[in-house]
């Protein structure tokens, strides 16, 4: 009887044991950490319209901050939003410092190797601006010899480097290069200012940006085989949570289905505009 006691004693000390490993691994991770702390914090770089930008109140507002401000919602926090430049918020996101990126960033291979990237919330194309009178085309090969702008770090730059720099690319040796800004509005005032050709940025930021200045235009960019660049925005996380992915997956997925986040992109281009 004492051996029988004993052994139901041992199974259920085993039983807790076990509970309390599998209840500290329910509570490890950044779903539980950002409950544990009351908030969830976003990193961004404020000068992507109707993304992100700064509103008349100071303050960091846009479409990417509407799906921010829903997930803290969904998750019964509150939202902090840390605004940096552009090619630091990977590292910030690796060293903890955010816990999710939303930057009109798409979703690369070469990112996808650093962090984590959610279900696309949105698809882009990237576009060319040129001052209004130039008679470029939509194809690339046709801004052989100009100075194209591009905001650092984004996938504008990314293919306007490669396509000047690289041996393999259509302005190689063309007299074309490459200028980079920390800003797309900056990029838009050396435009203006004579010092650039062309602009090469997302669909909604070359459109926003044509809505709001005098005397440039865009179009679709087009290769000379008539392929486009679409590609996907999505919410960055550190790499290796795949449960607080899959939350965010989650959380976002009704958003994205109906329409919500497109209504968001389209009332934030307006309110943008307004926005001196």
């Amino acid at each position: 009887m004492k051996n029988h006691v004993n052994r139901i004693a041992l199974l259920l000390a085993l039983a807790l044991a076990i509970s309390g490993m599998m209840a500290a691994s329910a509570e490890s991770g950044k779903l539980a950490e950002i409950q544990a702390k009351g908030k969830i914090v976003m990193g961004t770089d404020a000068v992507w319209a109707p993304f992100e930008y700064i509103g008349s109140n100071g303050e960091a507002t846009g479409a990417d901050v509407e799906i921010a401000q829903y997930i803290a919602d969904q998750l019964g926090v509150k939202l902090e939003i840390l605004n940096v430049s552009f090619e630091t918020l990977t590292t910030y996101l690796v060293n903890d410092e955010v816990d999710i990126v939303l930057a009109a960033m798409t979703i690369t291979e070469e990112r996808a190797e650093t962090v984590d990237f959610s279900d696309p919330y949105t698809v882009a194309a990237q576009y060319i601006i040129v001052p209004e009178d130039d008679e470029t085309t939509v194809y690339i090969d046709d801004l052989a010899g100009k100075v194209i702008g591009v905001h650092l770090g984004t996938t504008g730059d990314f293919i306007a480097s490669d396509e000047v720099n690289l041996p393999t690319g259509v302005l190689f040796d063309t007299g074309a290069s490459v200028q980079q800004f920390k800003s797309l509005p900056d990029a838009t005032l050396a435009m203006k200012n004579g010092e650039l050709g062309a602009i090469i940025c997302d669909t909604l930021m070359a459109e926003n940006l044509v809505a709001t200045n005098d005397g440039i235009k865009c179009f679709e960019l087009v290769y000379a085989d008539g392929t486009k660049t679409t590609e996907e925005y999505g919410i960055a996380m550190k790499k290796g949570d795949s449960e607080f992915v899959a939350k965010i997956n989650e959380i976002i997925a009704p958003v994205v289905e109906d329409g919500t986040i497109d209504a968001w992109i389209i009332e934030h281009t307006e309110l943008a505009a307004q926005v001196d």
